[in-house]
């Protein structure tokens, strides 16, 4: 298969993705689930016929794409370049703050999720002073949640537990943080593009289902 024809059903599945019906009662999110599968399965054509940058984004869009699709079958709506104010300084502001998905509950803005397939403590850092200026907004409800969704933990236990409590200092509220695969700890030498460790990027559908929960 050529790698563009790739590329673009990944990118078609993260434009396309309001097919998903909200799941009866007797039903669960098994359709997030094999979309990810499948993604993750075209990531090893990515890589060799497109390069690495290529699988980055690709690899990107598997979280992003989970997200969207579990609130969709949670008939919750996820938005996209969705900018909102900072707090504004003598008499000035800036309409500059977003992050991944901005989540809507019954119009209501509810959740923010920064996603990510592996974070690293540069990467924590700027979602969680992100978070701060989110929720010192005037366009932000008070009471909205704040969540990391990834991958995999590329960050030291002490920077992670430090970022959690400075957003906790700083706002008030808990910090979710949400690794989504049974191996918790990234590994440079098992890269997610390599199909021979394509189980270390398995769901963990536990943790997956306290997202489900978190979010309802």
């Amino acid at each position: 298969m050529n790698w563009h024809i790739v590329v673009a059903r990944v990118l078609n599945i993260r434009y396309n993705i309001n097919i998903f019906k909200p799941p009866s009662m007797n039903e669960t999110l098994i359709q997030p689930i094999e979309s990810f599968n499948e993604e993750l399965d075209l990531l090893p054509s990515i890589h060799q016929n497109g390069g690495g940058g290529n699988a980055r984004n690709a690899s990107g869009l598997l979280y992003e794409n989970l997200i969207k699709r579990t609130c969709n079958e949670l008939s919750l709506v996820a938005k996209k370049n969705d900018y909102f104010r900072t707090k504004e300084i003598n008499g000035k502001s800036l309409r500059t703050l977003q992050v991944d998905w901005h989540v809507y509950k019954d119009d209501v803005l509810t959740y923010l999720i920064e996603s990510k397939t592996y974070l690293d403590r540069c990467y924590l850092e700027r979602a969680v002073t992100d978070f701060i200026k989110l929720n010192e907004s005037p366009d932000v409800p008070d009471n909205a949640e704040y969540c990391i969704f990834a991958g995999q933990n590329a960050t030291a236990d002490d920077a992670l537990e430090y970022y959690k409590e400075y957003f906790k200092y700083e706002t008030g509220k808990e910090l979710t943080i949400f690794f989504l695969h049974p191996n918790r700890k990234r590994a440079s030498s098992r890269p997610i593009y390599k199909e021979m460790f394509h189980n270390d990027f398995k769901l963990d559908t536990t943790v997956y289902n306290e997202f489900i929960n978190w979010l309802n």
